[in-house]
């Protein structure tokens, strides 16, 4: 089953590693994901940095691994401002001393291991001119990349700016809205990605959630991934129900030939 399947590492293998870290990125090339999924910002002095929410708070905390008192956003700061914070005590003691990665240091362990990279939308939170460094930074590295679009206009910039990569979207549902974008990028690189588990996805909308007719529908104009799955059984079950291209984990299950 696993084998016709594509295991995506949300944040990385955040079960076991700090989220969005190269840690957990390095241990999903390791274990044999093909998929990484993962969240961009940009600090104050426009570097690219992996973090999922806009401040630091959530996973950050002092050098002592005291938690950070006042609201701290990433844009408001610049990199080496936010080095003087641990990224890493918040899941383990192991990870003391853990900094906020770069994504160019990301890409190198995505060329290492052949996975690919699936950017989350929070790239419609860039500026023009740093949308612009990274375009030019994924083109540097050859690193294969899926792009998460909210809207027609960033599709046909990702088209020109990433030729090679695959668009990526969360939630469509809309027939005509499939068929259009599968015209322009082709089935075989035209992503639609959605959740499965209510529990792990309660913040999305209901008409998000996987039907037997939603997936039919999709698989017509697009590849089908399914998020997120917290254990085996759930995935074998969803496997089978729906057949999609993909699946995320968040490191609950394994690639098959996965030795620990």
């Amino acid at each position: 089953m696993k084998n016709s399947v594509k295991l995506q590492a949300h944040k990385g293998v955040e079960t076991e590693y700090p989220e969005n870290t190269l840690a957990a990125f390095e241990a999903a090339g390791r274990q044999g994901y093909e998929m990484i999924e993962l969240d961009l910002r940009m600090t104050k002095d426009d570097k690219i940095i992996v973090m999922h929410d806009s401040s630091i708070n959530h996973t950050g905390r002092n050098a002592d691994g005291s938690e950070i008192v006042e609201k701290i956003y990433i844009y408001d700061i610049t990199y080496d401002e936010a080095l003087k914070y641990d990224f890493g005590i918040h899941f383990s003691e192991e990870f003391r001393g853990t900094k906020l990665p770069l994504f160019e240091d990301v890409l190198p362990i995505a060329k290492k291991y052949g996975i690919a990279l699936k950017i989350d939308n929070k790239l419609k939170r860039f500026k023009p001119h740093q949308l612009k460094i990274f375009f030019d930074m994924v083109n540097a590295s050859g690193v294969k990349t899926i792009i998460s679009c909210w809207d027609r206009e960033i599709v046909n910039t990702v088209l020109k700016e990433l030729p090679g990569a695959d668009i990526s979207f969360d939630g469509i549902t809309d027939e005509n809205e499939l068929k259009y974008y599968s015209s322009l990028v082709g089935k075989d690189r035209f992503w639609v990605w959605i959740p499965i588990d209510f529990e792990m996805a309660s913040w999305a909308p209901l008409e998000w959630f996987a039907t037997d007719e939603q997936c039919r529908i999709i698989k017509k104009y697009a590849k089908l991934g399914i998020w997120a799955l917290k254990d085996e059984d759930s995935f074998i079950k969803a496997a089978k129900r729906l057949s999609p291209e993909a699946a995320e984990t968040s490191g609950n299950i394994k690639p098959d030939g996965y030795i620990k």
